[in-house]
């Protein structure tokens, strides 16, 4: 069995929020994954712009501003300018992309919230809403068709898209926390975090501003920089800087250590895996930063 061509179809446009829409209205989005029913006019606390399944098809729109090309990606890219986002996201998992299946993330990220709710404290709260949406989405997936690597991705996007903020509730997260929460999203931390900015584009709604997105900005950035920091390659470099000095015929200097650094990132990352695809690489990054020098 596989996914509902209709469902991929959706998940893989750069207008996916629409397309899932209009399956909505139809009624066949809810057929394909029968707990977003739940959350059809479930109202949310008073922060919240929008019920329970149109904050989650907000989700889906906002990381459509994100994916494709517009203000939004260009801003966001601006101000990550050290991240290779091809090298992050150009790659896919069971012949899924990853950008289709971040997208599915955006829309069941609160799938749980109808299933936690409680008043606490006289006010509504959904507590253990993404660990509950997890494990609601490790039975619903496949049975969607989905593959248990697609699954197992989508689900840690949604037991872990809260975390972020979790990591600097009582100030900077200690090596240790960041080193656990990159472990425990399997190294997805850029998917992760873009869910993370979608839900809070999602919940203001249309009272969200440049400034708010501004301040993502630099909220992804810190994650980022934290995770990659922290992060251990746990294996040999596949090139070093004399491999680069010898094959791209570059000498000593800041170009090098541009090249080198963003070779070692994408190993990091799991996008190169020998040293052909290293040195590929290496020639691509030095043709671009080459271009961009005055």
């Amino acid at each position: 069995m596989l996914p509902d061509p209709r469902l991929l179809q959706a998940l893989g446009a750069a207008d996916g929020a629409r397309q899932l829409r209009e399956l909505d209205r139809r009624g066949a989005l809810t057929e394909m994954l029968p707990e977003l029913e739940a959350g059809r006019g479930f109202v949310q606390p008073e922060r919240h712009y929008y019920d329970v399944l149109d904050h989650n098809l907000a989700a889906v729109a906002a990381f459509d501003t994100l994916a494709a090309d517009g203000p939004d990606r260009e801003e966001l890219r601006a101000a990550t300018n050290w991240i290779d986002w091809e090298a992050s996201l150009d790659r896919e998992i069971d012949g899924h992309s990853l950008v289709s299946l971040t997208r599915l993330a955006c829309l069941v990220h609160d799938i749980a919230k109808p299933a936690t709710a409680i008043v606490g404290e006289d006010r509504l709260r959904f507590p253990r809403h993404g660990p509950r949406g997890a494990e609601i989405l490790r039975e619903r997936l496949p049975a969607a068709g989905f593959s248990d690597g697609a699954t197992d991705f989508v689900a840690r996007m949604v037991r872990y898209h809260l975390r972020p903020g979790e990591l600097i509730r009582s100030g900077a997260a200690t090596d240790r926390a960041v080193r656990k929460f990159v472990a425990d999203v399997d190294g997805h931390v850029l998917p992760l975090m873009l869910v993370n900015i979608a839900d809070g584009m999602a919940t203001r709604g249309p009272g969200y501003t440049r400034e708010n997105f501004r301040r993502h900005c630099l909220f992804l950035n810190y994650v980022m920089e934290r995770a990659w920091n922290v992060a251990d390659v746990g294996t040999a470099p596949l090139v070093t800087g004399d491999d680069l000095i010898a094959a791209l015929n570059l000498s000593g200097g800041r170009l090098l250590g541009a090249v080198l650094t963003s070779v070692r990132r994408a190993q990091a990352e799991g996008s190169v895996h020998t040293k052909d695809e290293a040195l590929a690489l290496a020639r691509t990054v030095l043709v671009s930063l080459e271009a961009a020098e005055p």
